[in-house]
């Protein structure tokens, strides 16, 4: 027999497990971790040196903020770049990297510790989508990720600084360029200009490296594996596929329609006069709906019918198991193309040349149905709390809090504390929302109970 206590695999040799030891599931740790990272970045922005001068940061505001940063949402109460010193802002760089990247795995670490109750069959497809076979993976697979995330953002920040040296100087394009490195590739949308990144509107390489951080960080760690590891297009998994080619119609259609719907309108992209200006402007657009948060064109110009596009793309949202939030470009696919088989009266869902389990559709139908009813609910309470807010901003505030996207349309600042609150309870369940409902249902409960079947009308 082997003493688990000599190789440190139980309690030692004479004394009783303890039973007292609180046992987390990953939901409720994630959870857990949403609101000590927030409290503690609160606490640290209300220390002396934090905010500069006549800033004026109160508990509530350092609270959003720090909510904010740690759920890589965006969204700002204060000007990141004025209300706060060199210090205010290189706390909530920390806390936007420890968001994306530590929820990033501890997201893998919930889709895992669920999948570890399953049978083999679903073990399999988890490996398939996730890129892990066995629980005793994960930490390579977190090594992997801590590794690939600082060599992108590493890179970024080198190229942006070096194009940005010449009008800011190097101490100031250096900062300025880790900065948005950080801030694009965990899909922040924090920048240290009151305007975002509007300045750049008609600069292509500036465009081109942040739209390439915020595409790497939002498409997902297993897609970025797979392309990493040199795989052939036609070795591709069905989830890069779906990924690679859902985000590529979603990142056209709505360049193309942002283009069509705003070319004209002297509030955005009107107001550019170089028609290779428009088009860039409109492309940055629609890649940064995807939950990135920064814009090059004003979002309060926005047309309704634009405004409401903008919407549906941050509903969407990015990839699983990335920096960004939103319903998952994944899950919109496959209720897509569930739809398009029952229409066509066909038994099977088929995606990427593959049948798709009636628990992988169920699982999105129930994402996408909650998504839609917290930010119905959050449209709700914000209306009530902000009686005077414009329903479509408060729409589009609650869409982008609940995606954690971080575009507003000039509502958020404007907010008082009921409308905050309800804000930053958005954004923390955006953040949550997806993974816990993730391991409920990935969790098997048997029923011992059966039900006599019947049919209900519907439509």
């Amino acid at each position: 027999m082997i003493d688990k206590s000599r190789h440190g695999l139980g309690p030692p040799a004479g004394r009783r497990p303890d039973h007292r030891v609180i046992r987390l599931a990953p939901p409720h740790l994630l959870a857990l971790s949403l609101v000590i990272l927030s409290a503690a970045g609160m606490a640290l922005l209300l220390l002396p040196g934090m905010t500069t001068e006549g800033a004026g940061l109160g508990p509530l505001d350092a609270w959003f903020t720090a909510v904010s940063a740690v759920t890589v949402t965006g969204l700002a109460v204060a000007d990141t770049g004025t209300a706060f010193t060199l210090a205010g802002q290189g706390v909530i760089l920390a806390l936007i990297q420890v968001g994306g990247l530590g929820i990033m795995v501890l997201g893998a670490l919930t889709i895992i510790a669920a999948g570890g109750r399953l049978g083999l069959g679903h073990r399999l497809n988890l490996g398939e989508s996730l890129g892990v076979t066995a629980v005793g993976d994960v930490l390579a697979m977190a090594l992997r990720i801590g590794r690939m995330t600082l060599l992108i953002e590493a890179a970024g920040a080198v190229l942006l600084t070096a194009w940005w040296t010449p009008t800011m100087g190097l101490r100031q394009a250096a900062w300025n360029g880790l900065f948005h490195s950080v801030s694009a590739f965990n899909n922040a949308g924090f920048a240290l200009w009151p305007d975002s990144l509007t300045r750049f509107a008609g600069d292509p390489v500036s465009n081109a490296v942040v739209v390439t951080l915020i595409v790497l960080g939002g498409i997902g760690f297993p897609v970025l594996h797979e392309l990493a590891s040199r795989t052939p297009p036609g070795r591709w998994s069905p989830h890069t596929r779906v990924m690679i080619f859902g985000s590529l119609a979603l990142v056209g259609l709505g360049w193309a329609v942002i283009a069509l719907l705003e070319w004209s309108n002297p509030a955005t992209l009107g107001g550019l006069h170089d028609p290779v200006e428009k088009a860039l402007a409109a492309l940055f657009q629609s890649v940064t709906t995807r939950t990135a948060g920064f814009n090059t064109i004003d979002m309060g110009g926005l047309g309704t019918a634009a405004a409401f596009v903008v919407m549906v793309l941050m509903f969407i949202g990015a990839g699983p198991t990335s920096t960004g939030g939103g319903i998952k470009v994944s899950t919109a696919v496959i209720m897509l193309a569930a739809t398009t088989a029952f229409l066509r009266r066909r038994d099977e869902v088929v995606l990427a040349d593959r049948s798709l389990t009636l628990d992988t559709v169920r699982r999105a139908l129930a994402i996408a149905v909650v998504g839609v009813g917290t930010v119905a609910l959050g449209t709700f309470a914000l209306v009530v709390a902000e009686p005077q807010a414009d329903f479509l901003n408060a729409s589009f505030e609650a869409v982008s809090a609940h995606a954690t996207v971080g575009l507003s349309r000039g509502l958020t600042g404007e907010l008082g504390t009921a409308g905050r609150i309800v804000l930053i309870v958005l954004m923390l369940a955006g953040r949550l929302g997806p993974l816990a409902l993730g391991y409920a249902l990935l969790t098997p409960r048997p029923t011992r109970i059966s039900h006599p079947r019947a049919d209900v009308l519907t439509g």
